[in-house]
């Protein structure tokens, strides 16, 4: 073995690499990016979760225990006073995690030593994350129960205040784990098969000089991009059935809410992830590029749109490159539709997101594919 030769062949991937600029910075960049946002982003323990106040004591209890749960880490509390049925609302829209209701009676049970219930519901779509949130609410209250109790001299038992926490476990009371896990599973699955698969498409043509054929046909880019998508889309059809099968008849899911608003929300979905798919094929210009690009896209939609990790426990920067992926948006419909009783109505919401998607992934991909033909 000549190490003159192993330098000169050494030397020569070298310079290819470095000729391959696209591969080589996006390497770069998504190293350090990787690092630095999963570092920061990515909590198990979430803190500060979005919680409604309904209080109907009005009381100085009350008043004081919303300003102890507002210094607390694991709740947010909301200013606004909303009625029991507008915070239902909100919870089952996923526009809140936590409700605590104050029954009219709290302070008058307190002070005559009968047990004073205090009234929490919460998402438990999410069975694990809400632990923390659920155990402060109680803990809190009986905190603030005691030192009422002990400034206005009255007598304090050994166990602490009767302060009884009735906790509602709404959507998913079992706390069955696989009910939450299945509908981004479903997203994490289509994302993954329908963006490597469309990703190689353009590339292949590319790398076995069949792109010059299409090239003289009278075709516009939207009808090579449309037509490279069909075959693809209903392997996704497939998929999907798939999986639905498993999940209601292995995992026994439910199915609270509209079948159409189910279906709507993985066509959309599922046009969007193979639009992504043309984006990286046109932009590539080899199939190794198109499966690096394809990865650097998978990696944070799964880890930042709540599928791995609560999005209630990333920092409000990673909430906001969270809302920018469609995925985050079909995890909560899929949620929704499964365990809230979505209708069409309540899915539009989570529709529209992708939609816009959807149209910006498409432009691009439309001029991405004429420079290419240039």
């Amino acid at each position: 073995m000549s190490p003159h030769r192993v330098y000169a062949i050494a030397q020569k991937e070298w310079l290819h690499m470095v000729r391959d600029r696209l591969t080589f910075i996006s390497l770069m960049i998504a190293t350090i990016s990787y690092v630095i946002v999963f570092g920061y982003a990515i909590n198990p323990d979430p803190r500060h979760i979005d919680t409604i106040m309904v209080d109907h004591d009005k009381s100085e209890f009350s008043r004081l225990y919303r300003a102890a749960l507002i210094q607390s880490v694991y709740l947010k509390v909301d200013p606004r006073e909303m009625s029991a049925e507008q915070a239902s609302n909100y919870l089952r829209q996923a526009k809140t995690s936590v409700v605590i209701e104050i029954p009219p009676d709290f302070t008058r049970n307190l002070m005559a030593g009968k047990t004073a219930q205090l009234l929490v519901e919460a998402d438990a779509t999410d069975p694990v994350s809400l632990n923390g949130a659920i155990s402060s609410t109680g803990e809190v209250a009986r905190q603030v129960a005691a030192h009422i109790l002990r400034r206005d001299q009255l007598h304090v038992p050994s166990t602490g205040p009767n302060v009884d926490v009735r906790v509602q476990r709404r959507f998913n009371p079992q706390g069955e784990h696989t009910f939450y896990i299945i509908p981004g599973v479903i997203g994490m699955i289509l994302n993954m098969s329908l963006i490597m698969m469309t990703a190689m498409s353009i590339t292949r043509e590319k790398e076995r000089g069949s792109m010059e054929f299409m090239m003289v046909t009278p075709t516009a880019p939207s009808e090579v991009i449309v037509g490279k998508m069909i075959p693809y889309f209903f392997m996704g059809i497939v998929q999907v059935l798939s999986i639905l099968v498993i999940a209601f008849w292995l995992f026994k899911m439910p199915l609270t809410g509209s079948a159409w608003a189910l279906a709507a929300l993985l066509f959309t979905y599922g046009v969007t992830t193979l639009m992504v798919g043309i984006l990286i094929s046109t932009a590539a210009q080899s199939q190794i590029q198109a499966m690096q690009l394809s990865f650097y896209y998978m990696m944070p939609t799964i880890m930042l749109s709540g599928f791995m990790f609560p999005y209630s426990g990333m920092p409000q920067w990673a909430q906001w490159i969270s809302s920018t992926l469609p995925m985050t948006y079909f995890i909560r419909g899929a949620r929704g539709v499964f365990l809230k009783e979505f209708q069409m109505a309540d899915m539009v919401t989570n529709l529209w997101p992708i939609g816009l998607a959807f149209l910006v992934f498409l432009v691009t991909s439309i001029k991405s594919y004429r420079k290419t033909l240039n």
